[in-house]
């Protein structure tokens, strides 16, 4: 996390900036709320009914009457720089609007004991709507593009000058229901309306509105549709009962003229017929309600999606379908689709991919009612004509009877099946009329919205803190993350833990102040000049190398090394560099020294130590020139070389041959430490190859660069081949790493 603690604070304030600027200039907001009181309901009806109250709240034709009477598309703007709005309560005792009022920019000025009210357009020209005295717009309301105003006197002492937009209607609209909230307690008795606005006077009026708009629609449709029910009870009650007191008429006539004794057998015919009949009638009224609501689906009149649902709606909670299990899950289906539109379609429009969805699963759904439906329909028509069928076998069977008992029996069924209808219908009629009394008073305001003293949004500094522990938390998430994705190898116990092999030196990283301009190769240059000294200056650089050096010449778990091969995982981790400074260090030593650039294919000591290139290693090995002729002389004494030489096409095979192993052998008589810098292992095989030819290998890591998989892949090359690798350099490590002692020089 130090190490990328500037990534981390600028990702905190990229993120906390931001918020502390919308936390600061984010308008007040306020709420009010309503509540709604349902009495006198069944819960089961009132769950079903839930539903529909909720879709009727958030409807487009609730919104468009409740910000056209308030009129809602008003915003004021300030006549003067640096000062603030008015509310709309100060200024107008009467603002509403239609249903298409004209967007755009208007002004309103009282010049002595007149007012004139401009459109105002681009360019700030002006169109005259309407003008006269003072006393017409305070005493009674204007009408101009749509919208309705009437100035309050007392207003004309503070200003003469009011500018105000109407903004666009529909969007309006939008917005109107977006801010609508509504909540159930858990009995479903109360209903909790809840809106939000920037304006404390206006929140409580538009949820009153609402509030007051809902009960007055729903005593009224509730009403109608109770009235409605009751007259046709009426109706067929009346009929019931004329054909009651017709039966009943005949057969007291049949039984004053006839005297007649039913013996046990008749009686349980005609028994067996009256229930039949009753049976009929009851089976025959089901399969009329099923079919009526089918066939409203397949009029042209119902064309609207919401008519449909309804219809739907109506068809699933028939009693008929109380007890079908399918019919009852897809009424609950139908119920909680049509709740979920009824929130997205606050957020989407129709058109939208998921709107679009959710109304194919509510035309799933309804064929699925109507595919039951109709299934029920050919049930009942199949009971019905059994049901016949049996009343026509107890019919013939009654007219082996005599004439007379067979009138009576039929006169008598006709008679208790009348009775039984009108009964029925009596009782729904009574219950209908009590109905239709209670449910006036079934919805009522039990709390009315009043005007909110404070802003819900008011704690600033609650949320400033909040924004700068998110800020934090994702800042310091970040540099983790980034940590944990981090596979470079970074101290000397990364390279212990991921590549199992010693860590024998470590060097400081270095600086490039005034060498930025410079070629790799006179950077080289450059910096052996300065961190290795001839005096032996006491620098860090130097200092590390020095103690590299001990440790190849003194380690007794390494041996005796006169031949070293140096090579690093990837090119840039710095081994020519440090093959040039260590070779430096060991001639310092008093050692004859000959450092061997073998790397082939792009060898860069030659530009190091100002040395010719050609004739080199390559020459000797092709067998074109001898070693007296390749080793030269630097500038550094005891320090000799021999440079890359030409390149050849194929130095892996060259460096394998017999005149390889003839080269170590003179160099060894001639000098007393042979070292050769040999290509990266993700670029070649060759520090394999020669690394079998010499008595230890040493491997350069860069720190924060060398990727510890790709490391631990580039070792595998080294498994099956007798090579000693001696230990790994840690390339680039801080300072504190490097060498704990580095500070003694800066006492």
């Amino acid at each position: 996390l130090y190490q990328r603690k500037w990534l981390i604070s600028i990702i905190f304030i990229l993120i906390l900036a931001p918020w502390l600027y919308f936390v600061k200039k984010q308008p007040p907001t306020y709420e009010a709320y309503s509540l709604i009181r349902f009495k006198d309901f069944d819960p089961e009806r009132l769950q079903s009914l839930r539903e529909s109250w909720y879709t009727e709240l958030s409807s487009r034709t609730f919104a468009e009457r409740i910000v056209s009477e308030l009129g809602l598309v008003l915003e004021l703007e300030s006549s003067k720089k640096n000062q603030l709005p008015y509310y709309r309560e100060e200024i107008f005792s009467v603002f509403r609007s239609t249903k298409d009022p004209v967007e755009g920019q208007y002004e309103l000025k009282f010049e002595g004991n007149k007012f004139v009210l401009y459109e105002i357009f681009e360019n700030n020209r002006k169109k005259i709507l309407a003008r006269g005295p003072i006393s017409e717009i305070t005493n009674q309301k204007i009408t101009v593009n749509g919208f309705t105003l009437q100035v309050k006197p007392e207003f004309l002492k503070k200003s003469r000058e009011i500018r105000f937009r109407i903004k666009n209607f529909d969007s309006t609209v939008a917005s109107f229901r977006n801010r609508i909230q509504v909540d159930f307690n858990r009995s479903g008795s109360l209903m909790k309306l809840t809106m939000t606005d920037h304006s404390p006077e206006l929140v409580a009026p538009m949820v009153n509105e609402l509030a007051n708009l809902f009960v007055k629609e729903s005593v009224s449709s509730g009403k109608t549709r109770q009235q409605a029910y009751t007259n046709l009870l009426e109706k067929r009650l009346e009929v019931a009962k004329e054909n009651l007191e017709s039966a009943n008429e005949q057969l007291k006539i049949f039984k004053q003229t006839h005297v007649i004794s039913l013996d046990k057998e008749l009686n349980s015919k005609v028994g067996d017929l009256t229930q039949l009949e009753e049976k009929i009638n009851k089976l025959q009224k089901d399969r009329d309600a099923i079919q009526l609501l089918l066939d409203k689906l397949n009029s042209q009149t119902v064309t609207s999606k919401e008519e449909k649902f309804y219809i739907y709606s109506a068809l699933a909670g028939l009693d008929i379908f109380k007890n079908n299990p399918s019919m009852g899950i897809l009424r609950q289906q139908l119920l909680d689709l049509r709740k979920s539109k009824s929130e997205l379609a606050k957020k989407v429009s129709e058109t939208h991919p998921d709107m679009l969805a959710l109304d194919k699963k509510i035309q799933e759904a309804e064929f699925e009612v109507q595919q039951l439906a109709q299934a029920e329909v050919r049930d009942l028509k199949r009971q019905i004509k059994m049901a016949q069928n049996q009343m026509t076998r107890i019919r013939s069977n009654l007219h082996s009877l005599p004439a007379e008992q067979l009138k009576l029996a039929d006169l008598t069924q006709k008679a208790e099946v009348a009775n039984k209808i009108y009964s029925d219908l009596l009782a729904k009629y009574q219950e209908a009329q009590i109905s239709e009394s209670v449910d006036e008073g079934s919805v009522d305001i039990l709390d009315p919205a009043i005007p909110p003293k404070a802003p819900i949004n008011r704690d600033k500094k609650k949320k400033a803190a909040l924004g700068f522990f998110l800020a934090l938390f994702l800042s310091l998430g970040v540099g983790v993350t980034l940590e944990f994705m981090d596979k470079t190898i970074k101290t000397p116990e990364d390279v212990k833990r991921y590549l199992n092999l010693p860590v024998i030196g470590s060097i400081p990283k270095i600086k490039f102040d005034e060498e930025l301009e410079l070629n790799d190769a006179d950077k080289i240059k450059r910096i052996d000049a300065q961190l290795v000294t001839y005096d032996y200056s006491p620098t860090p650089i130097g200092e590390a190398y020095r103690a590299l050096r001990t440790k190849i010449m003194f380690s007794k778990s390494m041996g005796k090394i006169r031949t070293l091969l140096v090579t690093s995982f990837s090119p840039g981790d710095g081994k020519s560099f440090t093959s040039s400074n260590l070779a430096i260090t060991l001639a310092q030593h008093k050692t004859r020294v000959l450092l061997v650039d073998a790397d082939l294919r792009r060898g860069v000591q030659h530009n190091t130590f100002s040395v010719a290139k050609e004739p080199g290693f390559s020459n000797y090995l092709m067998g074109v020139a001898t070693m007296d002729k390749i080793v030269q002389e630097t500038h550094v004494p005891n320090l000799y070389m021999v440079s890359c030489g030409s390149m050849i096409p194929n130095p892996s095979e060259l460096l394998g041959s017999l005149r390889l192993r003839r080269f170590i052998d003179e160099a060894k008589r001639r000098f007393d430490f042979v070292m050769f810098d040999t290509p990266p292992l993700n670029a070649a095989t060759d520090s394999v190859v020669l690394g079998t030819q010499v008595d230890g290998v040493l491997i350069i890591a860069r720190a924060d660069v060398t990727n510890r998989n790709v490391a631990k892949q580039k070792l595998e090359l080294f498994e099956n081949v007798p090579v000693n690798i001696i230990g790994v350099v840690l390339n680039g490590a801080d300072l504190d790493l490097a060498h704990e002692g580095y500070s003694y020089y800066h006492y």
